[in-house]
């Protein structure tokens, strides 16, 4: 299974943190306004991190760059923050450079990049070059938990084993699971919300299959009708033991014909756990990939960033 590069870079994730652990992490101040910028994954990060810095006490909120260029915002932010985070695995992603360029000398702008020497940096009044992050598969993978670990550590450095949940996940994406489904919902609140929406994009991404993310119990409010045999729901847990309404909804889930899982947290610090619940969806895309004869490394349709001449 391991003989792909992707494979390889979604179980580097623990030799990452080691290294990230080591760089003094973004200084958050009480009473400034932060707003973070990407596309895609890096998108996604951003939201998780500025939902668990609202958590608290920050103000910080989450945008896509295509959304600042398409909708003219960049006076809106310029007004209504302190400081823009911008995000890109490669640097090199043209909406986020474009958007850095325009921010630059209005509001101070912080880039994080896996790669040295990029555009995005260029662009920016100062940089996280994680180049010890790099990787030369398409898809983020691994660079995504060390860009979470990054943040989060700013706010609460916590002792997690990555290769706790690379092994936990790797049992409970199963041969069955694998085998038989093509239809992937992932459900959660709050920064597990986000982290169902980049476990989707993570599984479309590597395997195309289809899949959905939803808030929790919303599911049964339309979306639950799609479900077949060929489904399997997963509900992120915020708690060690799951709510008796998230087992209700996983019995109602298979008793209409489909599969659930509820992954629960493994730590008191669940908020923080989001830092390694990726690896689930990493794991399952690649064996999904794997098991219809697609290359992971190389996904149709796909290329490591999004380059718009026009822009």
């Amino acid at each position: 299974m391991s003989s792909f590069k992707t494979y390889d870079e979604i179980t580097k994730v623990g030799k990452l943190f080691e290294i990230v652990d080591e760089l003094t992490p973004p200084q958050f101040e009480s009473g400034k306004r932060y707003i973070f910028i990407g596309c895609g994954s890096s998108y996604n990060a951003g939201l998780i991190v500025s939902e668990v810095m609202t958590r608290y006490g920050f103000t910080a909120k989450a945008i896509t760059a295509g959304e600042v260029l398409i909708k003219e915002m960049v006076e809106e932010l310029v007004s209504n923050f302190d400081h823009a985070i911008l995000i890109s695995r490669t640097g090199f992603t043209t909406e986020t450079v474009k958007v850095a360029k325009m921010l630059k000398g209005r509001i101070r702008t912080l880039g994080v990049t896996c790669d040295k020497n990029t555009p995005l940096a260029a662009a920016c009044d100062s940089t996280y070059e994680l180049d010890f992050a790099h990787e030369e598969s398409v898809i983020m993978t691994a660079s995504f938990s060390a860009i979470l670990r990054l943040f989060l550590n700013a706010i609460k450095q916590i002792d997690v084993n990555p290769e706790e949940y690379l092994k936990k996940f790797d049992e409970k994406t199963s041969e069955q699971i694998v085998s038989n489904k093509s239809h992937f919902v992932f459900l959660g609140y709050r920064e597990r919300y986000y982290m169902a929406r980049e476990s989707a994009l993570k599984v479309q991404e590597l395997s195309l299959d289809h899949t959905e993310f939803h808030e929790t119990l919303e599911y049964r409010h339309g979306p639950i009708a799609l479900l077949s045999e060929k489904s399997h729901v997963v509900i992120f847990s915020e708690f060690r033991n799951p709510s008796p309404l998230e087992e209700d909804l996983a019995n109602d889930i298979i008793n209409r014909g489909a599969s659930a899982e509820i992954i629960t947290s493994c730590t008191d610090e669940s908020l923080f756990e989001v830092q390694v619940l990726n690896l689930y969806s990493q794991i399952l895309g690649y064996k999904r990939a794997i098991h219809k004869g697609l290359n992971p490394d190389k996904p149709h349709g796909l290329t490591k960033f999004v380059s718009l001449e026009d822009l």
